[in-house]
């Protein structure tokens, strides 16, 4: 289990998100920070295959592009999925494959990315 509270870094800026949930196989973290909610979630599933899940939420109110004087609730979520096997891969085979992507996804790669690049 995760010690509480989780530390993300957003735009330069450190979050302290909170446990606000924990169950046998996942817990939630949150951190309303003057209107803006940033929701860390880490889940597993155990079955004939393994999953676990990180996922980082990000929810503002934000302009309407339309009529600038209103606004609406935004979200965004990045999300990292481990899914492999019971048998046949170590959890340091997982722990390298995602050492791999989150180096490859660097700050550069991930505005290619979000800006339509494959």
């Amino acid at each position: 289990m995760f010690s509480d509270p989780q530390s993300v870094t957003y735009a330069t800026v450190a979050k302290s998100l909170v446990c606000i949930g924990r169950t046998d196989t996942s817990s939630t973290y949150r951190l309303n920070d003057s209107g803006v909610v940033y929701t860390l979630t880490i889940s597993h599933q155990f079955a004939k295959r393994n999953r676990a899940v990180v996922r980082l939420q990000r929810d503002a109110y934000v302009s309407d592009v339309l009529v600038p004087a209103n606004s609406s609730l935004a979200s965004m979520t990045a999300t990292i999925t481990m899914d492999f096997p019971t048998t046949g891969y170590t959890t340091s085979d997982v722990q390298n494959l995602v050492n791999a992507l989150t180096a490859f996804v660097t700050s550069a790669n991930a505005l290619k990315v979000a800006n339509g690049e494959t």
